[in-house]
């Protein structure tokens, strides 16, 4: 036999003899920074995964040395970090407002008439529902007025949440049909008032006054907002939530997704 071609087989052998060593794991993530969160919050080049647990952490060369994986991702100098938690937020309801138009980081009042515009063309509704404003983020740092919205939908009811959930703006429409007048009170409340007439600015329990007449949410609805707030909590790297406040038929859905491995988020769910 010709020596050259004896180097084959021997080559062959020698790396077959190398991967068999190597103990085979699901995935092996490498050139990046991977913070461990130790007691020293120690940083890794590298980790192999298996059965979706981290089964090691370590320099590059040492885990591609030990280990085998059928999918390798190379970080390109990425960072890796544990997943995070939000230990008080509303989940459920966060996931159900991404069907509403998004008004965060809206610069005037202007801007959110457009914005409402396009969603409403894209997702036509009996009402307009939206939320994410902040009024400190405008040139004129003070609570709007509805006579804009009146304009924009005359006969629509509008019901426009700012970020913190304290405080909305309602359209004179949205007021009319909740029987909302100058005259109304509520405890835990108030509506904002201008030269005598109302604003629209409802605050805290007052919001309740119009939001009682919002469409019941379906169950089909529910359970699309709950894997759409995942989807969105997945992408920035919200693994786990504590939810402050669910009713028993919503936590009863959440535990059927979880069974069905649908929902992978981990929920410490406060039943109100």
């Amino acid at each position: 036999m010709n020596r050259r071609h004896c180097f084959v087989p021997i080559i062959f052998l020698l790396a077959f003899h190398s991967c068999a060593n190597k103990t085979r794991v699901d995935q092996i993530l490498h050139n990046g920074t991977i913070y461990t969160v130790d007691e020293s919050f120690s940083t890794a080049e590298a980790m192999a995964v298996k059965n979706g647990k981290i089964l090691a952490t370590g320099e590059a060369d040492v885990i591609m040395g030990k280990y085998i994986a059928s999918e390798i991702i190379d970080l390109e100098g990425g960072f890796v970090y544990p997943g995070l938690i939000d230990a008080h937020c509303h989940f459920v309801s966060y996931g159900v407002s991404l069907q509403n138009a998004d008004l965060t980081g809206t610069s005037s009042f202007e801007e959110i008439i457009e914005k409402l515009k396009e969603h409403q063309a894209k997702y036509p509704s009996e009402w307009i529902l939206g939320r994410g404003w902040d009024q400190n983020d405008w040139e004129h740092k003070e609570f709007p007025t509805n006579d804009k919205l009146d304009q924009a939908f005359p006969e629509k009811p509008v019901l426009l949440t700012r970020i913190d959930g304290h405080g909305a703006i309602a359209s004179t429409e949205a007021l009319r049909r909740a029987n909302v007048t100058r005259e109304t009170r509520i405890d835990g409340g108030a509506l904002i008032t201008k030269d005598g007439a109302l604003t629209g600015m409802l605050i805290d329990n007052a919001i309740s006054l119009v939001r009682r007449l919002m469409p019941e949410v379906s169950r089909q609805d529910y359970l699309n907002a709950i894997l759409q707030g995942q989807e969105k909590c997945f992408e920035v790297g919200l693994t786990s939530v504590h939810d402050a406040g669910l009713g028993y038929e919503t936590i009863d859905m959440i535990d059927s997704l979880q069974g069905a491995g649908e929902l992978k988020m981990r929920i410490y769910a406060m039943l109100s």
